[in-house]
Order: C-alpha cells, then sequence, then structure tokens
C-alpha cells in the first residue's frame, strides 16, 4: 500500500473528537455536525454554490450531482476534471473494479492521494466480478453436471422467473444495451441452480467465493491508493433479491467491515430495479442503493423509491439520461416518445440530459444523480444543475 494511503484506525479515532474539534481542519472536518439535520451528520466539501441531500441511513450529506467513473483513466486529461468537480463542492465518486480494467479506480487515486484530498469526497466502488464471473463459473459448473432434460428445465424457469418479474417490458428495461438481457439471463439462471442443485457446490467452493470477493476489493483499494471505501456495491448489477441475501456475499461484507475496509454495504441496479430496490430497503444489511431511474421506468420505480424513502435506504439515481439521451456512437436509439417527453416536463435551451438530471432530482426521494461526466464543460454544466429542483 502507497505511504500516502489513509489509515483507517487513524480515521475512526479522529473521529471521536468531532464534536470538540468540528472548526479545526483535518479528518475531523469530515464529520462536522449540522445542528438543522441532527447530531450525527457528516459532512465533506461542503461548498455554498453546491446543493447536499441526506443519504439515508448513512446520515451522509452528498451533492446533488456526483461523480460516475466510467469515464476515468489514469491520465491527466481523463481525470483532472475530477478536480473540478470537487472545487465545485462534488463529494462523491463512484467507481468499479471492471471500469476501464482497473484504469478509472488508478485515475480517481490521482485526486485523493493525500490525507487531506481523500477526506473531501466519499469514496465507493463496485466487486463487478463476484457477481458475474466468481459466482457464475461456480454454478457454470453445476450447469455443466447436469443432463440435458434438467437443463432445458434450468432454461424453462428462468423465463418463468424473468417473465414474472416483467424485467423484459419495453420501458422498464429500456435502451442501456443489449448486454443487459445476456446478463439478467445468466444471473437467474445462477439463481435457479442454487435453488434446485445448491447441494451440488462443495463448500470449499462456496469458501472460494467469499475469498473471491475479498480479494476483489482489496485490488480496488490498491488500485486508488487507501486503505478503505466509504461504499462497497458487492452485489453490483442484482437482478434478483437472491443476489443481496447470498450467504457468501454477507459473509465477505462483514469480514471487510470489520477489518475497517468498507463502512456501509450497497447495491446496484438496472435490471429490475424496483424490486431490488425494495428488497435493499427491506434489509438490514444495506445502507444504500444505485438503481436506475428515468422517465422510461418511472412508472414501476417511484412507488420502490417511496418505499425506500420510509425505510430510510439511501438512493443514488442512475441511469437518469441515458433513457432519453443513449448517444453512443448512434448504435442505441431513444425508446419513442421520451425525448418529447422530456422537453416537456422541463422546457427550455438546455441539453436533453441536462433536463434529466432536472427532472430526477425533483424528487425528495432521491438523494443524488450519478453522471458519468468526462471534461470540464460537462462538469460545470452539470455542477450548476445542483439546488435548481426543489424536491417535492
Amino acid at each position: 500500500m502507497p505511504d500516502h494511503t489513509i489509515n483507517r484506525r487513524t480515521f475512526l479515532a479522529a473521529t471521536s473528537a468531532t464534536a470538540a474539534t468540528a472548526a479545526t481542519s483535518g479528518l475531523t472536518k469530515a464529520y462536522a455536525q449540522s445542528t438543522e439535520l441532527g447530531p450525527n451528520i457528516e459532512w465533506r466539501n461542503r461548498q455554498s454554490g453546491m446543493a447536499y441531500r441526506r443519504l439515508g441511513r448513512s446520515n451522509i450529506m452528498v451533492s446533488e450531482i456526483v461523480f460516475g467513473g466510467l469515464t476515468v483513466k489514469n491520465d491527466p486529461e481523463q481525470w483532472k476534471f475530477l478536480e473540478t468537480g470537487i472545487d465545485l463542492g462534488i463529494n462523491y465518486i463512484d467507481t468499479a473494479t471492471n471500469y476501464n480494467k482497473g484504469d478509472s479506480e488508478r485515475g480517481i487515486a490521482n485526486v485523493i492521494n493525500t490525507p487531506s484530498k481523500r477526506e473531501r469526497v466519499f469514496i465507493t466502488t463496485k466487486t463487478s466480478m463476484w457477481l458475474k464471473k466468481g459466482r457464475g463459473d461456480v454454478y457454470a459448473k453445476v450447469h455443466d453436471s447436469l443432463n440435458a432434460r434438467e437443463q432445458g428445465r434450468v432454461r424453462a424457469e428462468v423465463g418463468a422467473r424473468l417473465k414474472d418479474r416483467g424485467v423484459f417490458e419495453e420501458y422498464y428495461l429500456c435502451n442501456y444495451g443489449d448486454w443487459q438481457i445476456t446478463e439478467a439471463e445468466k444471473l437467474i439462471r445462477d439463481d435457479v441452480l442454487e435453488d434446485w442443485h445448491g447441494d451440488k457446490v462443495p463448500s470449499e467452493d462456496r469458501k472460494g467465493m467469499v475469498k473471491a470477493l475479498i480479494e476483489e476489493l482489496e485490488g480496488s483499494l490498491t488500485r486508488l491508493g487507501t486503505d478503505y471505501v466509504d461504499f462497497l456495491f458487492a452485489a453490483h448489477g442484482a437482478t434478483h433479491p437472491k443476489h443481496l441475501m447470498s450467504n457468501e456475499l454477507l459473509e465477505a461484507a462483514d469480514t471487510l467491515k470489520r477489518q475497517g475496509k468498507i463502512r456501509f454495504l450497497g447495491t446496484s441496479a438496472h435490471n429490475d430495479p424496483a424490486f431490488i430496490t425494495r428488497s435493499a430497503a427491506d434489509s438490514e444489511h444495506y445502507t444504500i442503493a444505485m438503481v436506475a431511474y428515468n422517465i422510461s421506468n418511472k412508472h414501476w420505480v417511484e412507488p420502490a423509491l417511496e418505499y425506500a424513502k420510509k425505510k430510510d435506504l439511501g438512493i443514488i439515481a442512475m441511469k437518469v439520461a441515458r433513457a432519453p439521451f443513449p448517444d453512443r456512437g448512434g448504435k442505441v436509439e431513444p425508446l419513442p416518445g421520451l425525448v418529447e417527453q422530456m422537453h416537456k416536463l422541463i422546457p427550455g435551451d438546455m441539453h436533453v440530459a441536462e433536463k434529466a438530471y432536472l427532472w430526477a432530482l425533483k424528487n425528495k426521494n432521491i438523494a443524488a444523480c450519478v453522471s458519468a461526466m468526462n471534461n470540464e464543460a460537462m462538469v460545470r454544466a452539470n455542477a450548476a444543475l445542483a439546488g435548481q429542483s426543489p424536491a417535492v
């Protein structure tokens, strides 16, 4: 671990003196109290030009616009814009182990490479490969051990479960990419195999799943140059509640919490986000969920967001602008009517993506919108949206 990393034990020890030293510099600033919101509210990088909201039961105050790390790389031209956003009051950076093959995390390391810089932002990462590969490889072996008739029965059950949840309804699935369909089918197949043939999984393979998740997170910490992250999205891209309640996932997360390597556990969902949101809200293990929410799926997701608010689950909205503005080389077009809806909902001369963020931020049940910004101009435009949509 590089010498500049923050020692988590030192960080936690510093917070115990918060009440007496909140006005001083250093790590205690991160835990400055707000008399308006209660004694346990946690602030970082509070700037007068930015609007903040409480992120559910984490008690963290997060900027209304936050960074998505998909566009970040370990090249000054592809991470310097993060510094602009931080200067403007953005205080949350999201990344994942598989973003640019880990180069996103290496790029982010440049903006948190001293204790004073690290204390300005909340960092999240996602153990992307654990669910799709670590767990998936185990159940692929189970699937291959079955005869053709049983494999067919599994396929039929996968289709029935997907249909029952309405996962593939066009405006609910939205248009993020064809990969969604393949991913959802595979993850649900693993669930069926666990239900029907979980006894075929050797105990050493289950231990291996725990180890794989822990090692994936530890790789992230090395690339980020820190010894902890504030949030770990261990079920990255969950499609079914079984992904959230995996014994192996929860065991690994508990170990990482006790080691001080993660603070809070979260989940993300672009397939069936409404069901995953409700499931996370009902679980004592989850503090935050990052869910796809936009004008395409609002009729499914908004009731779930209201439910999550009552349970005090923190919500970061993702894919907010992807519905009316996919913009991936012209390969994906908006579903019919979405662009027109957005212009009607948010009148005025503004980019449709910016309108999407303003629309989402009107919802009091979310804390922030995550945006995959990639240059200074985009950062300034999106940061300026904060505070313009009073939550209702």
